[in-house]
């Protein structure tokens, strides 16, 4: 294997190591989630997205800027890069296939979360019947951002999203109740007269 990787040229070495690292990126968020290790909207302990922290939308399990997104961006961008160079494009030509095979791919797959987290949230249970019902923190909300909460709707135990109605950090935990929703987003205070 390492005769072979030597025997590429630097500009397929390139695509081979983006595509591998990609790849791996992928693989390791597949069995994640076949094993249960990821939390509600699919990040293994939070999706770590580049840019606003409080950048939070409902049902956002895949970010386009995210681990999982710059993955399947890497992956796509070195087996297209890789392929076309193969193939003997020239080097400004083969970069070029790969960034927009990546950029479609990562379009591909947000839209394919979306239409997926969309078909979720579709059901019998109106988000809006969780104003006033207790919950507890089931990940820490951090300052400025969202965690999860697990609240009684109805007699059914429901995860959401959720953020602090003064955008403090609420820990693991804690009781809350839920003070409004804000586009599925629980906006939540904190349970008066009872602790952790």
């Amino acid at each position: 294997m390492t005769s072979w990787f030597a025997s590429l040229s630097a500009i397929e070495q390139f695509f081979t190591l983006c595509a591998a690292a990609g790849s791996l990126g992928v693989l390791l968020r597949l069995v994640s989630q076949f094993f249960g290790f990821t939390h509600g909207d699919g990040s293994l302990g939070g999706d770590y997205e580049l840019g606003d922290g409080d950048a939070h939308h409902a049902g956002d399990g895949f970010k386009i800027i995210s681990i999982h997104g710059l993955s399947a961006f890497f992956m796509m961008f070195g087996l297209v890069g890789f392929a076309a160079n193969r193939g003997n494009a020239p080097a400004a030509v083969s970069i070029a296939s790969g960034v927009v095979a990546g950029a479609v791919s990562v379009w591909i797959i947000t839209r394919l979360f979306f239409m997926a987290n969309r078909l979720q949230s579709v059901g019998n249970l109106d988000m809006k019947k969780a104003v006033g019902s207790a919950g507890v923190v089931y990940m820490q909300i951090p300052k400025g951002a969202s965690g999860r909460v697990v609240v009684n709707i109805g007699g059914r135990q429901r995860e959401m999203d959720a953020v602090h109605i003064n955008g403090d950090a609420v820990p693991t935990g804690t009781k809350i109740v839920v003070t409004r929703i804000d586009e599925s987003i629980a906006i939540v205070d904190l349970q008066h007269g009872a602790g952790k």
